[in-house]
């Protein structure tokens, strides 16, 4: 009879099985978003904007890809975001601070995310971070910073701006004076040039960005650096490393040195099909064999192109997060978080 024969045919579709779409043609006629964890303007959104021009050409099928802005928390918010809220498709994608690993291990009820579960799809920055100063502050060494104060603008209690210099301080028993609530280093400079504060902690890249001409002229100098050096760029400047010896000391150069090694991260959230994940880290590898990304991300990001794939970032991220409550401890009383 045709009504069993149509419950037959029901049947057979039922167990059919759907063939799924392979992950080198899902991205064809899509957007991928970019979701930034800052605000225009700074060395996040300028390499994340180059980035974004880039990629699309580099994905099968060549989506589109926008960049969005979503600041706050130190690229916590945004962070948060997507790993709570964004679709687990491969069509939304985080590019954070360098601080985010670190917001985790500091401060796990504000940083609702678990870097461990975190899809990173690599890294084309690396940073130097430095401790700078005008030439006309009442110290421009770390010896004269050991006897005469000087005060140092920041963000926030949680951003590597504000946990360098506040741990250098304590590490090397430096009299500076940490003035927060800028909200951003391009306030700080502000800050610097009316006389409120004489220096503040930031990226070499992002003094290239805002004030070469600070760096030509010799109107700022830079007490001492952490992260990945820059030869062309600290010829003498110390770094931090050499001038401690006690372990415990140095587990806290290696913390502060999770955000510089880290860099800027492009990531995915958690439950992405691991196969659009793979997609997307060899589009991220490909982008950076690219001459013309090359070029253009040097010349706006006014820094060399130093890489992580995302593999090594997996690794490193969770060795980051191994780090012994000891040292954790030691930096949270030295930044006054609970």
């Amino acid at each position: 009879p045709k009504l069993i024969e149509l419950v037959l045919l029901g049947c057979l579709c039922a167990h059919t099985p759907v063939i799924a779409q392979p992950a080198t043609e899902f991205f064809a006629g899509r957007t991928v978003t970019i979701l930034v964890g800052s605000g225009a303007g700074g060395t996040t959104d300028i390499s994340a904007r180059s980035i974004g021009q880039h990629l699309g050409r580099h994905i099968p099928g060549n989506p589109t890809v926008v960049v969005v802005n979503m600041p706050g928390g130190g690229s916590v918010t945004m962070t948060n975001h997507l790993y709570r809220s964004a679709p687990k498709d491969g069509t939304t994608l985080g590019y954070s601070l360098p601080g985010v690993v670190t917001a985790q291990l500091l401060e796990p009820r504000r940083a609702r995310y678990d870097g461990r579960e975190i899809n990173w799809i690599g890294s084309a920055l690396k940073y130097t971070g430095v401790v700078s100063v005008l030439s006309s502050a009442p110290a421009t060494t770390l010896e004269e910073a050991k006897k005469t104060e000087v005060f140092i603008g920041t963000t926030g209690r949680g951003s590597p701006a504000h946990q360098f210099p506040a741990i250098v301080q304590a590490l090397l028993d430096l009299r500076f004076r940490l003035i927060t609530g800028y909200q951003s280093s391009s306030d700080v400079v502000l800050a610097m040039e009316r006389g409120e504060v004489h220096g503040q902690s930031s990226s070499l890249q992002y003094w290239a960005i805002s004030r070469p001409d600070w760096l030509t002229d010799g109107r700022v100098s830079h007490l001492l650096y952490v992260g990945p050096p820059d030869p062309l760029a600290t010829p003498g400047v110390p770094y931090l490393g050499d001038l401690v010896t006690d372990p415990e000391d140095r587990a806290l150069v290696d913390f502060i040195e999770i955000s510089s090694r880290l860099g800027w991260p492009l990531f995915a959230p958690p439950g992405v099909p691991r196969a659009r994940v793979e997609v997307l880290r060899q589009a991220f590898a490909r982008l950076l064999e690219d001459p013309e990304f090359e070029a253009d991300f040097e010349a706006t990001v006014k820094g060399r192109l130093n890489p992580t794939t995302g593999a090594d970032l997996t690794v490193f991220v969770q060795r980051a997060l191994d780090t012994q409550d000891s040292t954790l401890e030691a930096a949270k009383t030295i930044l006054s978080i609970d």
